[in-house]
């Protein structure tokens, strides 16, 4: 663990607590000075610009270089800025990027100005849509997209600043506009943006509505939520105080039973996780293989605290799947090699907590690898994503990985499935494939390479142990212990490999089949073969 990094690290401030709280004008301090650092943060700033909001205006931008060297301060200098002002329409200033302090300062210091407008409402909603879903301007009245990247390793802030009810495009506040701005705070909690606003009062006759709008972004995402006085004072400094709250929970999942939420984890495999399973109803169960076509439940439980933070966890269990195999691509905007399958947005308490996610329509043939992701604002990722799922499920303790296949049949029939191989590493790579009887299968098993992956091996000389060619691009390989090595993948490509096990006898045994890279683990498989006499 990096001494620098988020974890752990508090910061010692006059902060608002997780729960919404309103303040009174009179009841806004002045923070305390920065103590320590907050690890990586990206804060956006979505302010209302219009004619009303001189006096808010006025006293963010007596405020603003504190507030920017506060973050700067506390997040080490690993810090990013988005700034997007909004009346019926709406314009991006500056979009996320590292170290970008001065076009925001210079933008609110030198140029922000209260104006126009015409009545309220005003697109505060699609503000928000804009910067939680990083949309385009294509089709909409925006000048250009929002499109910096929220870093998955870095504690996310929206500071929302307005004193109009939101109003879309259409300049009319409706119950879809209502509902518009609830769908908003949900997909902020998705994505693990803390949402935090400041209500300018300038109208009171509209407070009750406006409050409550105001308040959900809060309640929902995490944030807090602060009304400042009618001309604007207390602005600033509740923005100060937003931007302070960096205190971290850690909801965390096992790679393995030894696992205790660690960073790195150092024991080893990540991919045989035992808080994953798929079970046939929303009712426990020991574990079933997936059904094809069915509606299956994919259970996975939540562990609070782990080693790194403490209080109820709040954020989504995201979760994908796809082809039970080695190396898998992960990529933040696409998915990589991974097919979402559903989330589910909880709240963690301490002890153990379950969640359920349907899984339907399940494609064939139902062999799959499992990746469950925790994606929170007050937990965000110790180490940044890159391609490499393995390198991720090691690094982050909330990431977890499930690769355990199940396979039946009978005595001396033929039982098939399937391992992938792939490349996450960037460069074409040399792996090899390596088999473990972990309970050796009293019987053969035999792996079919398909022609592309075969002849790639034959013409790096057919390295192997344990190994014999049995087919035209089949080999054989010792149920106890076997490796085929030098196989040439380039990066993207993806080779699904056959396996057929071939019993002697009745029992349950188990077979890992690993893809390794300069004697890094890339993923694997556990095969539990489950053998009747009849």
């Amino acid at each position: 663990m990096r001494t620098s990094h988020r974890r752990g690290a508090v910061l010692a401030v006059a902060a608002l607590a997780l729960s919404t709280v309103q303040f009174t004008p009179a009841s806004i301090a002045a923070p305390a000075p920065a103590a320590s650092r907050c690890g990586p943060l990206d804060v956006t700033f979505v302010l209302d610009d219009t004619g009303s909001m001189g006096g808010a205006i006025a006293n963010l931008k007596a405020g603003i270089n504190s507030i920017v060297n506060d973050v700067v301060v506390a997040s080490g200098g690993d810090y990013q800025f988005g700034l997007v002002t909004f009346k019926d329409n709406i314009t991006v200033h500056t979009n996320l990027a590292p170290g970008n302090a001065a076009p925001v300062t210079n933008y609110i210091t030198n140029t922000l100005a209260a104006s126009a407008g015409g009545a309220e409402p005003e697109a505060s909603d699609e503000a928000l849509n804009t910067v939680v879903n990083n949309l385009s301007a294509v089709g909409r009245p925006q000048n250009t997209a929002f499109n910096g990247v929220w870093r998955s390793n870095a504690m996310k802030f929206v500071v929302l600043v307005t004193d109009a009810r939101p109003g879309g495009f259409d300049d009319v506040h409706a119950a879809v506009d209502v509902a518009n701005a609830s769908t908003r705070a949900n997909q902020a909690l998705a994505n693990g943006i803390k949402i935090s606003a400041v209500y300018v009062p300038t109208s009171p006759g509209n407070s009750a509505v406006i409050t409550p709008i105001m308040q959900n972004y809060a309640t929902t995402t995490g944030g807090a939520f602060v009304q400042a006085s009618a001309n604007g004072a207390g602005t600033a400094t509740a923005i100060q105080q937003f931007l302070a709250d960096c205190r971290q929970t850690d909801v965390f999942m096992h790679d393995q039973p030894t696992d205790t939420g660690v960073e790195p984890n150092p024991n080893g495999s990540v991919w045989q996780s035992p808080d994953i399973k798929v079970c046939p109803t929303l009712a426990d169960c020991a574990g079933i293989q997936p059904v094809v076509g069915a509606t299956n439940y994919v259970h996975v439980r939540l562990h609070n605290p782990g080693p790194y933070g403490s209080g109820t966890g709040l954020g989504t269990l995201k979760l994908y799947r796809t082809p039970a195999g080695g190396s898998t691509t992960w990529n933040n905007a696409t998915n990589g090699d991974w097919v979402y399958i559903g989330q589910q947005s909880v709240s963690v308490p301490a002890g153990v907590t379950v969640v359920k996610i349907p899984w339907s329509n399940i494609p064939g043939p139902g062999h799959f690898c499992l990746l469950a992701r925790w994606v929170s604002a007050t937990d965000p990722m110790t180490f940044a994503e890159g391609p490499n799922t393995a390198l991720n499920a090691k690094n982050n303790n909330n990431i977890a990985w499930r690769n355990v296949q199940t396979v039946r049949g009978k005595v001396l029939a033929p039982i098939k499935s399937w391992f992938t191989l792939g490349n996450a590493t960037g460069g074409q790579v040399k792996s090899d494939l390596l088999i473990t009887g972990v309970k050796p299968l009293p019987g053969t098993v035999v792996i079919d390479l398909g022609p592309r992956l075969f002849e790639r091996w034959r013409a790096g000389g057919g390295q192997g142990e344990g190994v014999k060619q049995v087919g035209e691009t089949q080999v054989q390989v010792d149920t106890r212990r076997a490796a085929l090595r030098g196989l040439l993948i380039y990066p993207g490509e993806r080779f699904q490999t056959e396996l057929t096990f071939t019993s002697e006898a009745a029992g349950e045994f188990l077979t890992h089949v690993v893809q390794s890279f300069e004697e890094e683990d890339q993923g694997g498989v556990a095969y539990e073969v489950q053998v009747d006499r009849e």
